[in-house]
């Protein structure tokens, strides 16, 4: 049982550090932790193609920072803390 936590706890750190590497993960993640948007407002807010935004958010809800509802994203709890400890 400790294996499994401490595996948790390293893919946990995997999906922060994902999160660090990529300044438009940031830029989407930034935007949903204040309101939530659909795809199209968050591809025109940050002027990425709406490609890349359905991409990041797919990730981003995979690893549980983003959830998803009837078209609208929103910054989970999990994802404003590891946004915050990304913050100095």
């Amino acid at each position: 049982m400790g294996k499994l936590l401490k595996l948790s706890g390293k893919f946990k750190y995997m999906k922060i550090g994902s999160l660090a590497s990529n300044p438009n993960k940031l830029k989407i993640m930034n935007l949903l932790a204040k309101r939530e948007l659909t795809r199209e407002k968050i591809a025109k807010s940050t002027r990425m193609p709406g490609n890349l935004v359905s991409g990041i958010l797919d990730e981003l809800v995979r690893d549980g920072f983003v959830e998803e509802k009837e078209g609208i994203y929103t910054a989970t709890e999990e994802g404003k803390k590891a946004l915050k400890s990304l913050k100095v």
